[in-house]
């Protein structure tokens, strides 16, 4: 029974303080290409790889998840088979497309049927517990958010042999989307990235040319961008920055931060080391934005991620740094024209002198140990991550409910007609994503991320950083300590 234990306590933790970040709605994006949509067929792949996976030289095949279409099993063996999809948020773009296109043409090929468990964010994640503790075999295939893996791949099947004998590799994949897909070691793998999102920085490209002001690439330049702003922007907010209490966001924003300057929240034996001058001068650094530099507005203190989208969306702040897909949001022509028709973006910045290093979010796919159809929910997990229909998803500007920017394959990310849709977005993407990290893939992270979220509000309303991070650290090492993974 420790197994149980072990996943009962990080899910409920999650389902406690996680609400829904990177589904994202669905409106319409502007068509204009640019320079760097021209450059995307020549951009590098990235090399880098988690662990031993199956990689093998047939991963461009025409049935890999690493390329091409996806071709179905011949003579239908699954035909009839009905699958039961565990998954969530029905109103983005990607799931409310692939959803049609399962019916229309998944079934057609296959002959089997899909239904789409796609409630709300709450109830997907109750029903992954109790599906993943009792065994059901009610549901065939499921979703997961990346920091949720230590509590859920116990639950899943393994894939190494099965994509092997698909020819499907992992290498078309960034680094951090491998890694929180597979076991620990990277050995195995659990699932197959199918929606993922990098940290860009988006800002007012009219401003900046107005200015004469350059895209920010470091934090530094960041801030004498936003003074200039300040001075003589005419008003506008130089930054909209989120300091709130709320699933974590602020934390995301911050961990840039920290990885950037070289800092951590723990080392390679989980001693917590988030209050030494690395971590210290990252976090001083990400709460002076608002309270030295005053470059983001007061109420930023009560800003989740919405409402500082909302304030960059409305035409009131000329930068904000968040996921990738917050593009739809902005380029919805319902925004002020001065915003929809000028978006620039650049990969979050970096420290000075120093790599950037963000977080990627990702959702792998997988199936359940417990399914009772796993051959055909693996046909079903090689259509819905394979390049073609990605593709044929992000292209699909028929209907604002299925409009949709996301793709999570290097390949698609490097296509110039998925890039003319964006201007670029996803090119730009890849960037980011070459030195881009995961959320500790710890059970305990939910519990260290609500004591690293309180901490970073309470220094943003004028708590002093050295002293609150002092405490943070001796409050994480707890946690560590109780459940054993820090002996110190």
């Amino acid at each position: 029974m420790r197994i149980r234990k072990q996943f009962l306590f990080p899910a409920i933790l999650v389902i406690s303080s996680m609400l829904m970040v990177g589904c994202g709605g669905s409106t319409t994006s502007p068509t204009a290409p640019s320079a760097a949509t021209q450059a995307a067929t020549t951009a590098p792949a990235s090399q880098a790889t988690t662990g031993a996976q199956p990689t093998t030289a047939a991963a461009s095949s025409q049935a890999s998840a690493s390329g091409g279409a996806f071709v179905p099993t011949p003579g239908k063996p699954y035909n009839g088979t009905k699958l039961n999809y565990l998954i969530c948020c029905p109103t983005a773009g990607q799931f409310t497309s692939l959803t049609r296109r399962t019916a229309t043409e998944f079934t057609a090929q296959t002959g089997i049927e899909v239904a789409w468990d796609a409630g709300p964010y709450g109830a997907f994640q109750q029903k992954l517990l109790a599906e993943g503790v009792a065994g059901t075999g009610n549901y065939d295939n499921v979703a997961w958010v990346d920091s949720w893996g230590p509590g859920v791949k116990p639950y899943l099947l393994p894939l190494n042999d099965r994509l092997q004998k698909a020819n499907i590799g992992m290498d078309d994949f960034a680094p951090a989307y491998v890694k929180a897909s597979s076991s620990d070691d990277g050995k195995t793998v659990y699932g197959v990235p199918l929606r993922g999102h990098a940290q860009m920085l988006f800002y007012r490209k009219d401003i900046f040319e107005k200015l004469g002001l350059k895209a920010p690439t470091t934090y530094q330049e960041l801030v004498t961008a936003g003074q200039t702003i300040k001075e003589k922007g005419g008003g506008i907010q130089p930054m909209a920055v989120q300091y709130a209490v709320n699933a974590g966001q602020n934390v995301f924003a911050w961990l840039g931060l920290l990885w950037g300057n070289g800092g951590d929240v723990f080392d390679q034996n989980y001693k917590t080391i988030v209050n030494n001058p690395q971590g210290v001068e990252a976090t001083q650094f990400y709460v002076d934005l608002l309270r030295k530099y005053n470059l983001t507005a007061p109420a930023s203190t009560t800003w989740a991620e919405a409402d500082a989208v909302t304030e960059f969306a409305q035409g009131r702040a000329a930068m904000f740094v968040g996921w990738s897909w917050i593009y739809s949001t902005f380029a919805n022509k319902s925004n002020p024209a001065d915003v929809s028709n000028n978006i620039g973006f650049v990969p979050a910045p970096g420290w000075q002198d120093k790599p950037p290093a963000t977080y990627a979010q990702v959702w792998p796919t997988g199936i359940f140990k417990s399914s009772k159809h796993q051959d055909a929910a693996f046909e079903y997990l090689r259509w819905l991550t394979s390049v073609s229909v990605e593709k044929e998803v992000a292209l699909d500007k028929s209907d604002p409910k299925t409009d949709n920017i996301v793709v999570v394959h290097n390949t698609n990310l490097r296509d110039p007609e998925i890039n003319k849709t964006t201007n670029g977005l996803q090119l730009e993407m890849t960037k980011a994503l070459q030195t881009a990290r995961t959320e500790p893939l710890i059970p305990e992270w939910p519990q260290v991320e609500s004591i690293l979220e309180t901490a970073l509000n309470d220094m943003a309303g004028g708590k002093p950083v050295q002293a609150t991070l002092d405490k943070v650290q001796k409050d994480i090492t707890v946690v560590l300590q109780q459940s054993g993974r820090f002996k110190g």
